[in-house]
């Protein structure tokens, strides 16, 4: 269903129309492989079409990612098929970095915050540089 949103009942249109506001998937219900590259899901491109905010669960809770990551990074770890984008620790990272630029979300469930704390205070700084 990941691929194919509209297939789900309700739709993300729906949704929003009971007065939903705010959907909290697993992270990869929101990323994908896509020619090699992480990228947003089809999933998660239909909830901000629909005007939906997301927060994505959970980082600090999978397998280590030099192994893949297991099931929380099954959409671009080869676990459905594909090439295996996650193959050192550092890529939680990239990740981080797709959800929040590409995606969108509003927040990231963690179990262990330093790690989404140092992504926000080195994009922050970053931007900051970039805006004078």
């Amino acid at each position: 269903m990941v691929d194919h949103p509209e297939r789900l009942k309700p739709t993300m249109a729906e949704l929003k129309a009971m007065g939903i506001n705010i959907i909290a998937p697993p992270i990869w219900a929101l990323i994908r492989n896509t020619e090699g590259k992480l990228v947003p899901s089809n999933y998660a491109k239909a909830a901000k079409k629909a005007g939906l905010n997301i927060i994505a669960w959970s980082f600090e809770r999978s397998a280590p990612l030099n192994t893949g990551g297991g099931w929380y990074y099954q959409s671009v770890n080869g676990m459905l098929g594909g090439k295996n984008l996650i193959t050192r620790d550092g890529d939680i990272y990239e990740v981080l970095d797709v959800l929040a630029q590409q995606v969108g979300v509003i927040g990231v469930f963690s179990d262990w915050a330093a790690t989404t704390t140092y992504y926000a205070n080195c994009r922050l700084a970053k931007n900051r540089n970039k805006n004078g």
